[in-house]
């Protein structure tokens, strides 16, 4: 299969003197969030200072990113191993789902009201 060319990004994509976008000033805000909840010793690690331009955002949010990424692993690895199943022993035979008595069956479609129905007697 032939590669598909990509071009890269203009180089007036960043720049280190703009103001973030609100989009970026969200972002920052749930990361501020975030940081509220970690213990102080970790809030010391991340960097402190104003945000304001694009270069001061992406100062902030490439440690924050570091960060959560570590932890998240770090906290996931356990309970990955707790799901999977125990492997079968001897004379012990594995359990396998029936997804399909599993799965929830959707509900019935309601009718739209429309002409009301008459009543047989």
């Amino acid at each position: 299969m032939e590669p598909i060319l990509v071009p890269g990004p203009p180089k007036a994509a960043f720049n280190k003197n703009r103001r973030m976008s609100d989009l970026i000033r969200k972002q920052i805000e749930h990361f501020k969030h975030l940081e509220e909840k970690l213990p102080p010793e970790v809030r010391a690690t991340l960097p402190k200072h104003n945000l304001i331009t694009e270069d001061d955002a992406a100062r902030y949010i490439g440690p924050m990113t570091r960060l959560l990424r570590s932890r998240a692993t770090a906290v996931a690895t356990p309970a990955l191993q707790m799901l999977q199943p125990p492997a079968p022993g001897r004379g012990q035979q594995s359990q396998r789902l029936d997804l399909a008595a599993a799965t929830p069956k959707p509900a019935a479609a309601k009718k739209s009201p429309g002409k009301p129905r008459k009543k047989t007697p």
